[in-house]
């Protein structure tokens, strides 16, 4: 399978840094309790994409190291952020955290679990998880039975949708990750075509169940996850085409958070909501946001560097 050539691999790192900012931005606006926070919750969506369109396209020789090198990106720096978080919320007193809270945490199980407060962003962690484990025979059925999966991922998202209602999100999540790895298979011209079909029609149907259950009970929410997957879709699919096209250069001045994004994912959350959140630290928002953009950028920078040093020792 080919590698990304330079206009896609620009085109993946200047969405990725959209996707961060739309994520950033999103929980300041829930902070400060602006409707607009719902729109711009896409962002996370957007990093499932991205990472399925990403191992889509590699080939992964070991299942085990595959495995071994995704809990070294992604477990360490998380759990070196909980326990570095958590042991600052006990010396200030700022909230009570049990061991019994942080187990979930250490077993990266807290997407089913009670949220400590600050942490609640950190769901992402066990979803992705799971993505990355069923990557390997998920890439060797698209492999070898495409039209067999292809069906199957069909046939389990029509039942998620229309009859599942508990933990549905998690089920969105992951089928919106297999989509990216399918994606990630094809040239630009077919990840298009696909990307139109897909997100008009889904947009379509979508907002008509959307606005249906919002008249008739209360399972809107269900309905507005799956709104979300499909706008991810429909963003990444305008954006990845405008950008390959016309082979936009990513500036210097964006490599810095894309370089760390899973960094500044980690961080940013706990320092807008929560105990340690400096949203309302002085009267100014300006100066408080300015703050909390700073902060995050120099925590992240430094967790980034430390796992440069353990990814060197291991």
């Amino acid at each position: 399978m080919k590698a990304l050539s330079t206009s896609q691999s620009n085109a993946i790192s200047i969405i990725r840094v959209m996707a961060m900012i739309l994520i950033v931005s999103c929980h300041i606006t829930q902070g400060y309790d602006q409707q607009i926070a719902f729109i711009l919750n896409v962002g996370v969506q957007i990093f499932f994409l991205i990472s399925g369109f990403l191992y889509g396209k590699v080939e992964i020789s070991s299942a085990m190291d595959f495995y071994k090198k995704r809990v070294v990106k992604i477990y360490i720096p998380f759990i070196v952020v909980v326990l570095l978080f958590a042991s600052v919320y006990a010396i200030f007193g700022v909230e009570q955290v049990s061991w019994k809270q942080l187990i979930p945490y250490v077993f990266n199980l807290q997407a089913f679990a009670k949220s400590i407060e600050g942490f609640n962003h950190m769901w992402f962690l066990t979803v992705i998880m799971i993505c990355y484990l069923v990557t390997p025979i998920t890439k060797y059925l698209l492999k070898n039975k495409p039209y067999l999966f292809v069906s199957l991922l069909l046939l389990v998202s029509v039942v998620e949708f229309v009859f599942v209602q508990k933990m549905y999100s998690i089920a969105a999540w992951i089928v919106l990750y297999i989509y990216g790895m399918c994606m990630g298979r094809f040239d630009t011209k077919m990840v298009n075509a696909i990307t139109t079909v897909v997100s008009g029609v889904g947009l379509a149907i979508l907002m008509v169940f959307f606005q249906l259950s919002r008249l008739t009970d209360s399972t809107w929410a269900h309905y507005s996850v799956w709104l979300h997957c499909v706008l991810a879709i429909f963003l990444f699919g305008v954006l990845y085409a405008i950008l390959t096209k016309i082979d936009v250069k990513q500036p210097k001045c964006l490599r810095f958070v894309n370089d760390m994004s899973y960094e500044v994912y980690l961080v940013h959350h706990i320092l807008i909501l929560g105990p340690l959140s400096l949203l309302f630290l002085t009267p100014s928002k300006t100066i408080n946001i300015l703050l909390i953009l700073i902060i995050t950028c120099v925590l992240s920078y430094a967790l980034n560097q430390l796992m440069n040093l353990v990814k060197r020792i291991l």
